[in-house]
């Protein structure tokens, strides 16, 4: 875990400088910028780009995932055809996406002229959008398999939200149309796939080679078959974290959805040591799979399920200790029934994540595995319960019952993966040391929840963070629950040490 953890840890200071740029972007430029239907509309249609490009991909970014460290242990660099094959794939995808968006615009009208009149407007900034979400998501592949996850991560999670900030705060200075504004609000993803490429170019490790190798002639079924399934489960699992928004501004408004989006967001808080080791155990979980090394899979499983545990629980603790006080300060962009729901939102939301992170890093080694067909079974059965129950329940619940779908659904998938790695390969991740993280967590917790309002809001969430994070962190760090949690801070602590 030497990689993972100097990695992770990098990777996951990046991501965190990157979510303060994004809190301030969504949580305080956002509503003092734009009104409650714009600030819905950001979001929706960042959803549906995501989701397009997925789509668009055709299954390039699992090929790339699972089939680079073939390319690159039996072919040069001159001989490696897979990044162009992708780009191919890509082109194609990209181009059905533009004919379908034209032959079903009238069912899209229909569907959110009624109560997302704005999205239907600016439907048109899908396509540029997706198109530049599309191709970094190709180049992050290569990234990863190149092992640039510090810099496709600084990328992603920090150029990107500094960028939109500085496009928000021109739009407020300069007074420029929101239609310039949308217009604008792509470049910072047109930018960092640029700056991605430019990194992988400098390694000079990729080459467009349109002949086709012996490895893609010798594999290509396989890599077919293989993209196809994980393609669909990725799909699957993308529309997982998107539909809700989609469903609510199409039933609720995009006033709902820009309200429940900023419970999405601070929930996706505790997600960020999960995306950096995603991005970081991807390739080696491919590598180990290639080499049939089920005891390193096993430890990667069961350390990755403690340390984002602790991590989870951490974040968690923060949020939830001052969760009042979010709602205090958004007073004046949320609703009286929005500011009455949205705490309940983001703790239910929380506890899903919470539910991911537990089960560690489930989902990918069954991608990386010869299993990775029942990765497409589990994330369609998750995602088919999940749109259903997130429409019958916003129906007759509201944005809450969003949040009850997402959890009830989460749960499922889990324990189904969790089931199915468990009986196929004889290895779980849970531990004693998983119920004594989650004692100490809720303790720290429920101690700081008894704490009376200090003063003001920013002083109150001052207080409430310093009381938990002094109760948890040294517990934790002290009981020595995981091995990477521990290392972490001893590199931490040196640098700090050397420093001074």
């Amino acid at each position: 875990m030497g990689i993972v953890r100097k990695q992770s840890l990098y990777s996951s200071i990046f991501i965190y400088i990157g979510f303060a740029f994004g809190a301030f972007n969504k949580l305080v430029l956002f509503p003092r910028f734009l009104n409650a239907e714009q600030y819905g509309l950001t979001t929706v249609i960042i959803d549906a780009a995501t989701l397009m490009a997925m789509l668009a991909s055709l299954g390039a970014v699992p090929a790339i995932n699972k089939f680079f460290p073939f390319y690159k242990d039996y072919l040069n660099k001159k001989n490696n055809d897979l990044p162009f094959l992708s780009i191919v794939f890509a082109a194609i995808g990209f181009l059905g996406f533009v004919i379908l968006s034209i032959v079903f615009k009238g069912l899209i009208i229909k569907k959110y002229s009624t109560n997302s009149a704005l999205f239907v407007d600016y439907f048109y900034i899908l396509y540029p959008l997706t198109f530049f979400i599309l191709i970094y998501n190709l180049l992050e592949s290569f990234a990863w398999g190149l092992h640039k996850t510090i810099a496709s991560n600084f990328l992603k999670e920090n150029l990107l939200r500094i960028a939109t900030t500085v496009v928000v705060i021109l739009y407020g200075v300069c007074h420029f149309s929101f239609s310039t504004f949308m217009a604008l609000f792509c470049i910072p993803y047109a930018l960092i796939a640029v700056v991605l490429w430019w990194v992988i170019y400098r390694t000079n490790e990729l080459k467009t080679v349109a002949k086709v190798s012996r490895v893609t002639q010798r594999m290509k079924g396989r890599i077919l078959l293989f993209s196809g399934y994980v393609y669909a489960a990725m799909v699957f699992q993308l529309l997982a974290k998107t539909f809700d928004i989609l469903i609510m501004s199409s039933l609720l408004g995009l006033r709902d959805a820009g309200a429940y989006s900023i419970g999405t967001y601070v929930a996706s808080l505790i997600e960020v040591p999960q995306r950096s080791m995603y991005a970081i155990a991807t390739p080696i979980l491919s590598q180990a799979w290639k080499d049939r090394n089920i005891d390193k899979i096993s430890s990667l499983y069961t350390k990755s399920s403690i340390t984002l545990t602790i991590l989870g629980l951490g974040i968690f603790g923060v949020i939830w200790s001052s969760n009042h006080n979010l709602v205090l300060f958004l007073g004046h962009f949320l609703d009286a029934e929005q500011q009455k729901v949205l705490p309940t939102v983001i703790l239910i939301l929380c506890l899903a994540k919470l539910v991911d992170l537990v089960t560690g890093i489930n989902n990918i080694i069954i991608q990386t595995s010869n299993f990775w067909r029942f990765d497409f079974i589990s994330s369609s059965t998750f995602v088919i319960i999940s749109i259903g129950l997130s429409y019958i329940f916003q129906k007759n619940f509201g944005m809450i019952g969003a949040a009850y779908a997402i959890i009830i659904g989460v749960t499922l998938n889990n324990l189904i993966r969790f089931l199915f790695i468990y009986i196929k390969f004889g290895i779980q991740p849970l531990s004693y040391k998983t119920l004594i993280a989650l004692g100490l967590g809720a303790a720290a917790i429920f101690i700081t929840r008894l704490l009376p309002f200090m003063w003001n809001l920013y002083a109150d969430t001052i207080i409430r963070t310093t009381v938990f994070v002094a109760l948890y962190v040294p517990a934790v760090v002290g009981l020595k629950l995981s091995e990477d949690i521990n290392g972490m801070w001893k590199m931490v602590a040196e640098k700090i040490f050397k420093k001074g």
